[in-house]
């Protein structure tokens, strides 16, 4: 089964910050290359999205919450999704450095 993959608001921000995090460090080109990784990553969700593990958060959010990884060293995000039948939600793309989130992140 294939499956639609959707952005929160919150996930599209995430985003706009990593982005003009690069352009602040005049790393355009390398905010491009991974702003193009990462909708390859979000993509690879349309099919077999339960193959990534459950989250942490799970536990306190009321909802299976899913994590896809993406990226490596100082750059790596944990990309948080829930499966909702035919639709895959990501509702954050968080840096793997931050603190686990709290449930007021999630919502």
């Amino acid at each position: 089964m294939r499956y639609k993959v959707l952005l929160t608001d919150r996930a599209e921000s995430d985003i706009d910050s990593a982005l003009l995090w690069f352009r602040e460090q005049r790393a355009s080109d390398a905010g491009k290359r991974w702003f193009n990784l990462l909708t390859e990553r979000i993509q690879t969700l349309e099919l077999h999205p339960d193959r990534c593990p459950v989250a942490a958060e799970s536990e306190y959010a009321g909802a299976e919450i899913r994590e896809l990884s993406f990226g490596r060293r100082q750059v790596q995000y944990r990309i948080l999704f829930v499966i909702n039948n035919k639709f895959v939600t990501v509702l954050r793309v968080w840096h793997a450095s931050r603190d686990r989130m709290t449930r007021e992140d999630l919502l």
